[in-house]
């Protein structure tokens, strides 16, 4: 259990620069979209470039909003019920949400390969559009790996109602 503790600090730490650095780069392009819209100066595809940042930043920050719980759900109707029955919606809750997401993954890489296979390239800059569709298998499968991995650590401690405090500092996997 320590060495997915210790894995999941680095992915953390990854997962965060990769979004800062794309975020970035995405203000960069936009600025300078701005910056030359009136001028003379002509500049191809910042637009285009803004808008696949954009797509990568949405899939890897909800994969690290997983991580934490901080996705958008509605507990309204488990915090009604006993402890036992909570747990069993979580699973069940789980379960649904696993088998989603590896269904969602592996379509996406589906979508990756064809990508690949067919060298299809976006309209302004060319870039090669797996490019464009990795985000959607990558940001996917981090958030499975995430929530399974948490789901694993909560029913071997036995404590599947409680999940990881993320300012505790012993963060695992959510």
């Amino acid at each position: 259990m320590e060495r997915i503790h210790r894995t999941s600090l680095v992915i953390e730490r990854l997962i965060r620069i990769l979004v800062v650095a794309v975020m970035l780069f995405m203000l960069g392009a936009v600025l300078l979209d701005v910056l030359v819209r009136n001028s003379s100066l002509r500049v191809r595809g910042l637009d285009e470039l803004a808008r696949y940042s954009l797509v990568w930043i949405v899939f890897l920050a909800t994969a690290a909003g997983a991580r934490y719980g901080d996705l958008i759900g509605m507990e309204s109707l488990s915090k009604m019920c006993g402890p036992k029955v909570q747990a069993v919606l979580w699973v069940l809750r789980r379960l649904i949400l696993l088998a989603f997401l590896a269904f969602f993954s592996w379509y996406a890489l589906g979508l990756v390969q064809l990508m690949i296979q067919t060298g299809r390239s976006s309209a302004n800059l060319h870039i090669p559009l797996w490019l464009v569709y990795a985000p959607l298998f990558v940001g996917t499968l981090l958030m499975l790996l995430s929530l399974l991995v948490d789901a694993l650590h909560r029913v071997a401690t036995g404590d599947i109602l409680t999940p990881p405090d993320a300012d505790a500092g012993n963060r695992l996997w959510n």
